[in-house]
């Protein structure tokens, strides 16, 4: 009798440091859920200006590969001149853009709060593939005009709404950038981010997931040694001083 009870006691022992070891696997579970998440934008803070007949790379998640190039293309022929800023997808990616001119899709100008996600209008011209950030189309006659198309004008803090690939996943992002259209169109990029889970949406402006990085370690700025248009000469001083610009 006394070996049976001894035999139980060394049971029961064993069933209880069982269900501790259960007990405590069961805590330490419940805590991790508990746990506040991990950032999950990535903000990529950044100073790169973009001048006429200027390219920006950009690579939104930092590996080196780059998914979007905005361009900012000015020339002129005879007594016209014109200008092209546009958003080249590089990445199986595209722009939120909403317009669409003869020219193709223009991006959407977007402000704090905008969402981008699956449910975002995307586009682009069908041949080339890029959005329109700004045009310009001008003349020389008695006086000079140059007139502008697009959404974006002379503003600061606009977002380039934008989705790309990782892996052969869509992933949602932006471009913060301050843009100026008087006389040639030029822009500041002063921001980018993206969102690291595949198919999430992004809110412009929502800090409470976001991580930031600074300073930019694969943005770069490539500026044109090209001179003057043919445009810009025939308006001469005032061209001159546009290319100078």
């Amino acid at each position: 009798m006394a070996k049976f009870k001894k035999e139980l006691s060394k049971a029961a022992d064993g069933r209880l440091k069982t269900y501790s070891l259960a007990a405590m696997a069961a805590g330490v579970s419940a805590l991790a859920l508990v746990q506040p998440a991990e950032a999950q934008v990535v903000v990529t803070s950044t100073n790169i200006q973009l001048n006429p007949n200027g390219s920006v790379s950009i690579d939104l998640n930092n590996d080196g590969v780059t998914d979007f190039i905005l361009a900012d293309n000015f020339d002129g022929y005879d007594h016209g001149f014109y200008g092209s800023f546009v958003a080249i997808p590089v990445t199986g990616g595209k722009v939120m853009a909403g317009t669409h001119g003869s020219k193709g899709a223009y991006a959407s100008a977007l402000g704090i709060g905008a969402v981008i996600g699956p449910s975002a209008h995307f586009s682009s011209s069908a041949g080339r593939g890029e959005a329109l950030i700004e045009r310009s189309v001008g003349f020389v006659s008695a006086s000079t005009a140059n007139t502008v198309y697009g959404n974006w004008g002379n503003a600061s803090n606009k977002y380039l709404g934008l989705k790309f690939l990782i892996n052969g996943q869509t992933h949602y992002g932006w471009i913060a950038m301050n843009t100026n259209t008087v006389g040639t169109m030029s822009a500041t990029i002063v921001a980018y981010a993206y969102e690291i889970q595949a198919n999430k949406k992004i809110t412009i402006g929502s800090t409470a997931d976001a991580t930031e990085v600074s300073p930019a370690p694969a943005a770069k700025t490539v500026a044109s040694d090209r001179g003057p248009s043919l445009g810009m000469l025939a308006l001469g001083a005032d061209g001159l001083n546009m290319w100078r610009r």
